[in-house]
Parts: C-alpha cells; sequence; structure tokens
C-alpha cells in the first residue's frame, strides 16, 4: 500500500550561503561517487529489447529494472549459497 505523504509548499526560501555551499559540496561528492561506481553493459538489440519489454510491464524504467533484477538475482546466491554451506560439526 503506497503511503500518501501531504506536503505544505513553502514557497522560495533563501538560505544562508554556507548552507548553499555545504549543499553544493554534497552534491558534487554524492556525484562523484556515483560516477565512480557506474556499471556498463554491452549487450545485443534483441537483449535489450526483452529487458526493456520485461520492464514495461512492471512500470519502470529499464536501467532500474536492470538494477533491481541483478540485485535480486546476486542476494539469491547468496542466500544459495549460506544453505550449501556444510555445517560446522560441534
Amino acid at each position: 500500500m503506497a503511503k500518501r505523504r501531504n506536503y505544505t509548499f513553502l514557497g522560495k526560501v533563501e538560505l544562508p550561503s554556507h548552507v548553499v555551499e555545504q549543499v553544493e559540496r554534497m552534491t558534487a561528492d554524492a556525484d562523484a561517487e556515483i560516477e565512480a561506481t557506474r556499471v556498463t553493459f554491452r549487450w545485443g538489440k534483441e537483449q535489450l529489447d526483452v529487458v526493456k519489454k520485461a520492464a514495461d510491464v512492471i512500470g519502470v524504467p529499464y536501467q532500474t529494472f536492470l538494477k533491481l533484477a541483478v540485485y535480486q538475482r546476486a542476494l539469491d546466491v547468496l542466500k544459495d549459497a549460506q544453505v550449501a554451506k556444510p555445517k560446522d560439526a560441534a
């Protein structure tokens, strides 16, 4: 169930210059971190078309779908690996 939030529009807010500088610095740091963790896939058109169709079915952008699918699969692999580990003999 989606959460509903009610926001009050505050209009234009003037921030002190030191706060603006801090926000800009933090934004630049976040952008740099995101840039450092970029992943590129080279897929054929048919593969990408399948991914785009699947993303469309659930109503998300295909990049979001890819992140979700890869992350979920990684969690499944890690869970399966934990189950397959031999238990230590006590």
